[in-house]
């Protein structure tokens, strides 16, 4: 077993400041800190695809152990981040839940479960502009997809299990 220490860190102007202006009228300064015990990492960069099938990223199924789905017993912290070197496309990430049907294809209409679709019926669950991040906890529930909106994307994602 081993300690991480993440901190999350939030500042910003007021919305009055003639520099870097922020969203809300008040000066915001939030943090939070916490120590997380692990007994293992995994990281990997991948490109992810972007037409045809999404690319499944992690599956629940293959970090589920005795107990695993007990809620707060096992899990993990997972980060993930847009390392794309240049432009302006994005990343897609979608969850679907173990042994459920994959999200459609890219480019299959307004009515699919595709990462791309503009519609609620999509797996998406958020997108990573080129520098943003997630930090997030899972409990290998479901099944985690990403797709790129150009093939030159790249995440990055590192993979804490509680143990």
């Amino acid at each position: 077993m081993g300690i991480i220490k993440p901190t999350l860190t939030l500042t910003a102007n007021a919305r009055t400041a003639t520099t870097d202006a922020g969203p809300v009228s008040v000066a915001l300064q939030l943090s939070a800190t916490d120590s997380l015990t692990v007994d293992s990492v995994q990281s990997k960069i991948v490109v992810p695809a972007n037409s045809g099938a999404p690319t499944l990223l992690l599956a629940g199924n293959d970090y589920a152990g005795d107990g695993a789905d007990t809620p707060g017993t096992h899990g993990s912290f997972l980060y993930l981040k847009n390392v794309t070197a240049s432009g302006s496309s994005f990343i897609y990430v979608g969850m679907v839940r173990q042994g459920a049907t994959d999200p459609a294809d890219f480019g299959t209409g307004s009515t699919s479960t595709a990462l791309d679709n503009a519609d609620d019926a999509t797996d998406r669950v958020f997108t990573l502009l080129r520098g943003e991040f997630c930090w997030m906890p899972w409990d290998y529930m479901q099944d985690i997809y990403v797709g790129g909106s150009s093939a030159d994307q790249s995440l990055e994602y590192w993979l804490f299990n509680r143990g």
